[in-house]
C-alpha cells in the first residue's frame, strides 16, 4: 500500500564564521584608460554565482550596465583575501566589501567631475559610464575622459574597500552572546512524500521551500541554490551513507555503490522567497548556501512520519530501516 504524508521543517543559520572568528573580505575597483571599471576579488565562484552577484552590486552603485565590469577573480598575484567560499558568507562579506569599494571610486569620480564642470555633486548623476550635468546633458563626460584627466594630475580613479565585521564569542554557560553572527538565514522547507509500505520505498513526490534571503539580488540564481540544496538533502534524507567495515575498510567507494539522487530522482522543486532586506547586507541580501540544505532531511523525515506513522530517527531512511519500524509498529513494539 502506498501512503502519503506532508512534512515540514524550519531552520535558522548564521551565516559566515562568526563566534569572535576573525572573518573579512576586501575587493578594489578602478576606471580603465578606456572608460570600463576592472573589479577585483579572490572570491572563488564554484558555481553558486558570486562572480554574477558582486558584478551587479558594482554596476548598481556606479549605474553602468553589468557587462561594463570586468570581474578579475581568483588570481593571488593581483587579488587580495576574499576569505573562503564557505559558511554561506560571499554574498553577505565580498557583497558588502565590493559596495564599499565602489562608493569609494563613486566619490572620487564625483570629486572630479565637479571640478571639472565647476558644480556641486547634486547638479550631476551618473549613467552608464558617463557624468552628466543636469539639464545640459549634451555637455557629459565619460569615465575615460575622467580617468585621463586624473592621469593628468598623476592620479588614479581606483578604490579598495575591506568588509570586517566584529562578531562576538557565545557565553560557553548559555551560548548568548552580543552579535555571535552578524545576522541569520530563515527557510522552511515543505515536502511530500509517498510511502510503499510494502516495499519501504520512498518517493518524494513535490518539495516546496521559502527561504528569507534578505534582498534577492539575483533571484535566478536563489532558486539554483535551493535546487541544489534540496537535492543534497534528499540524498542525506534517503540514499547516501559512507560504509566501512570492521577494518575501517570503505565498501561504497564509487558511484555504483555510494547513491546520490539523479534527475529522476528529484521533483519539481517550487521556490517562494521572502525579501525582507537585512539592513547590514549589501542591498539587504543575505547568504543562502547551506540554509538550502538543513531543512531538507527533517521536512522529508516528517513527511514519512505523517505517511505511515513511524520516526526515523538515523539517516539516510533506507527501505530496510523503514519496513523494520513498521514491522515494530505492526507488532505493537
Amino acid at each position: 500500500m502506498k501512503k502519503r504524508g506532508v512534512g515540514i521543517a524550519t531552520i535558522m543559520f548564521g551565516f559566515g564564521y562568526g563566534e569572535g572568528f576573525p572573518d573579512h573580505s576586501i575587493a578594489s575597483l578602478r576606471v580603465k584608460p578606456d572608460g570600463r571599471v576592472e573589479l577585483k576579488t579572490a572570491a572563488a565562484d564554484v558555481g553558486q554565482g558570486v562572480h554574477t552577484i558582486v558584478t551587479q552590486i558594482a554596476a548598481e552603485v556606479l549605474s553602468v550596465p553589468v557587462d561594463m565590469i570586468d570581474l578579475v577573480g581568483g588570481d593571488t598575484a593581483i587579488t587580495k583575501n576574499s576569505g573562503s567560499t564557505s559558511a554561506t558568507r560571499q554574498t553577505f562579506f565580498t557583497g558588502n566589501a565590493v559596495k564599499n569599494a565602489a562608493q569609494m571610486l563613486k566619490g572620487q569620480i564625483n570629486d572630479l567631475a565637479v571640478k571639472v564642470f565647476k558644480k556641486t555633486y547634486p547638479e550631476l548623476y551618473l549613467d552608464g559610464g558617463y557624468v552628466v550635468p543636469h539639464g545640459a546633458e549634451e555637455d557629459k563626460i565619460s569615465f575615460a575622459e575622467l580617468a585621463r584627466i586624473a592621469e593628468s594630475k598623476g592620479e588614479k580613479l581606483e578604490a579598495e574597500a575591506c568588509y570586517f565585521p566584529i562578531t562576538t564569542p557565545p557565553d560557553p554557560e548559555t551560548g548568548q552572546g552580543e552579535r555571535v553572527y552578524m545576522s541569520y538565514t530563515f527557510v522552511t522547507q515543505i515536502a511530500e512524500v509517498e510511502v510503499d509500505t510494502e516495499t519501504g520505498q520512498v518517493e518524494v513526490l513535490r518539495f516546496v521551500t521559502v527561504p528569507d534571503v534578505g534582498q534577492a539580488i539575483h533571484p535566478q540564481n536563489v532558486e539554483g541554490q535551493i535546487e541544489g540544496g534540496t537535492a543534497m538533502g534528499m540524498g542525506m534524507a534517503l540514499m547516501e551513507e559512507v560504509i566501512f567495515d570492521e577494518e575501517g575498510f570503505l565498501l561504497n567507494p564509487d558511484f555504483s555503490t555510494y547513491l546520490i539522487p539523479t534527475a529522476l530522482d528529484v521533483p519539481r522543486i517550487e521556490t517562494v522567497i521572502v525579501e525582507d532586506e537585512e539592513p547590514l547586507g549589501p542591498f539587504g541580501a543575505k547568504g543562502i548556501g547551506e540554509p538550502a540544505t538543513i531543512a531538507t532531511a527533517p521536512a522529508i523525515i516528517n513527511a514519512i512520519y505523517n505517511a505511515c506513522g513511524v520516526r526515523i530517527k538515523e539517516l539516510p531512511a533506507t527501505p530496510e530501516k523503514i519496513l523494520r519500524e513498521l514491522n515494530k509498529k505492526s507488532a505493537g513494539n
